[in-house]
């Protein structure tokens, strides 16, 4: 069975940066030119062999080789896995011309964090935060 798309990023990425840390580390910032095209590369050649999914078809080499490398650099951009937890929130912005609409980072705690494991001090800040 063929792997997710994200999933096969996500474990290249491991296998480049061994001790890499997922939702802690910002891996487009730790990779290399080099590492990131072997990336690039091997996502490219897993799925034309059919080991990642992919709908299109897998013959045309030249559509897969582009498709491969946007969609590892996508993922490596909003993965929260790979982008140290941070997600992109748009954020409505009005002046005299309209309304125009930007794009703000935010860094998020992982999943699954206990709150009452929080001081009361830092569990009220946190409710403002949301």
């Amino acid at each position: 069975m063929a792997k997710s798309q994200k999933q096969a990023v996500i474990d290249e990425v491991l296998t480049q940066l061994p001790n890499f840390q997922k939702y802690v580390d910002n891996a487009i910032l730790l990779l290399s030119s080099g590492q990131l095209e072997r990336i690039k590369g091997i996502i490219h050649c897993h799925i034309i062999n059919g080991h990642v999914d992919y709908s299109k078809d897998r013959t045309n080499i030249a559509e897969v080789r582009t498709y491969a490398r946007s969609m590892v650099m996508n993922h490596l951009k909003k993965a929260k896995e790979l982008n140290g937890g941070t997600i992109l929130v748009k954020a409505e912005t009005t002046n005299n011309s309209g309304i125009s609409v930007t794009r703000e980072k935010i860094k998020l705690a992982p999943r699954g964090v206990n709150p009452d494991l929080l001081t009361p001090e830092l569990r009220e800040f946190v409710k403002t935060l949301v």
